[in-house]
Protein backbone atom coordinates (compact mmCIF):
# COMPACT_ATOMS: atom_id res chain seq x y z
CA UNK A 1 0.00 0.00 0.00
CA UNK A 2 2.70 2.47 -0.88
CA UNK A 3 1.91 6.02 -1.81
CA UNK A 4 3.67 5.47 -5.12
CA UNK A 5 1.17 2.74 -6.07
CA UNK A 6 -1.74 4.96 -5.06
CA UNK A 7 -0.31 7.86 -7.04
CA UNK A 8 0.18 5.68 -10.10
CA UNK A 9 -3.45 4.50 -10.02
CA UNK A 10 -4.65 8.04 -9.26
CA UNK A 11 -2.93 9.33 -12.39
CA UNK A 12 -4.57 6.58 -14.46
CA UNK A 13 -7.93 7.57 -12.97
CA UNK A 14 -7.16 11.22 -13.74
CA UNK A 15 -6.60 10.43 -17.42
CA UNK A 16 -9.70 8.21 -17.74
CA UNK A 17 -11.96 10.70 -15.96
CA UNK A 18 -10.59 13.53 -18.08
CA UNK A 19 -11.27 11.61 -21.29
CA UNK A 20 -14.55 9.97 -20.29
CA UNK A 21 -16.27 12.67 -18.27
CA UNK A 22 -14.19 15.80 -18.78
CA UNK A 23 -13.52 15.82 -15.01
CA UNK A 24 -10.21 16.85 -13.46
CA UNK A 25 -9.08 15.45 -10.12
CA UNK A 26 -6.06 16.04 -7.88
CA UNK A 27 -4.01 12.84 -8.18
CA UNK A 28 -1.49 13.86 -5.50
CA UNK A 29 -4.22 14.60 -2.95
CA UNK A 30 -6.01 11.38 -3.89
CA UNK A 31 -2.86 9.40 -3.07
CA UNK A 32 -2.49 11.13 0.31
CA UNK A 33 -6.08 11.53 1.54
CA UNK A 34 -8.22 8.41 1.81
CA UNK A 35 -11.47 10.34 2.28
CA UNK A 36 -10.92 12.33 -0.93
CA UNK A 37 -9.91 9.13 -2.70
CA UNK A 38 -13.18 7.41 -1.70
CA UNK A 39 -15.21 10.35 -3.02
CA UNK A 40 -13.37 10.26 -6.34
CA UNK A 41 -13.85 6.50 -6.55
CA UNK A 42 -17.60 6.95 -6.05
CA UNK A 43 -17.60 9.57 -8.80
CA UNK A 44 -15.68 7.27 -11.14
CA UNK A 45 -18.00 4.36 -10.33
CA UNK A 46 -21.03 6.46 -11.31
CA UNK A 47 -19.91 6.58 -14.96
CA UNK A 48 -20.18 2.78 -15.24
CA UNK A 49 -17.29 2.55 -17.71
CA UNK A 50 -15.43 -0.81 -17.64
CA UNK A 51 -11.88 0.57 -17.51
CA UNK A 52 -12.81 3.09 -14.81
CA UNK A 53 -14.47 0.35 -12.75
CA UNK A 54 -11.32 -1.76 -13.02
CA UNK A 55 -9.18 1.14 -11.79
CA UNK A 56 -11.63 1.81 -8.95
CA UNK A 57 -11.38 -1.79 -7.76
CA UNK A 58 -7.59 -1.73 -7.90
CA UNK A 59 -7.40 1.54 -5.95
CA UNK A 60 -9.92 0.37 -3.35
CA UNK A 61 -7.73 -2.65 -2.66
CA UNK A 62 -4.96 -0.25 -1.57
CA UNK A 63 -7.16 1.69 0.86
CA UNK A 64 -7.26 0.81 4.56
CA UNK A 65 -10.16 -1.55 5.15
CA UNK A 66 -10.43 -2.36 1.45
CA UNK A 67 -13.58 -1.94 -0.62
CA UNK A 68 -15.95 -2.64 2.28
CA UNK A 69 -14.85 0.42 4.29
CA UNK A 70 -16.86 3.01 2.39
CA UNK A 71 -17.74 6.26 4.02
CA UNK A 72 -21.28 7.25 4.85
CA UNK A 73 -23.49 8.11 1.89
CA UNK A 74 -23.23 11.63 0.56
CA UNK A 75 -25.88 13.98 1.88
CA UNK A 76 -28.72 14.75 -0.46
CA UNK A 77 -28.48 17.94 -2.50
CA UNK A 78 -29.97 20.96 -0.77
CA UNK A 79 -33.13 22.41 -2.22
CA UNK A 80 -32.77 25.52 -4.35
CA UNK A 81 -33.01 28.74 -2.39
CA UNK A 82 -36.29 30.56 -2.57
CA UNK A 83 -36.32 33.80 -4.55
CA UNK A 84 -35.98 36.95 -2.48
CA UNK A 85 -38.06 39.99 -3.40
CA UNK A 86 -36.06 43.18 -3.69
CA UNK A 87 -38.31 45.86 -5.04
CA UNK A 88 -39.31 44.92 -8.56
CA UNK A 89 -36.55 42.47 -9.45
CA UNK A 90 -35.93 38.92 -8.26
CA UNK A 91 -32.58 37.70 -7.02
CA UNK A 92 -31.60 34.17 -6.07
CA UNK A 93 -29.39 33.52 -3.11
CA UNK A 94 -27.36 30.36 -2.56
CA UNK A 95 -27.36 28.90 -6.05
CA UNK A 96 -25.33 29.29 -9.18
CA UNK A 97 -26.93 29.63 -12.55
Amino acid sequence: MSEAEKFSLATHLYVRLRRTANRVIDAVWMARNDEYAREILELARSFNEPELLSLVQRFEALLPGGPAARTTPAPSKPAAAAPVRDGSKQTYIGTLR
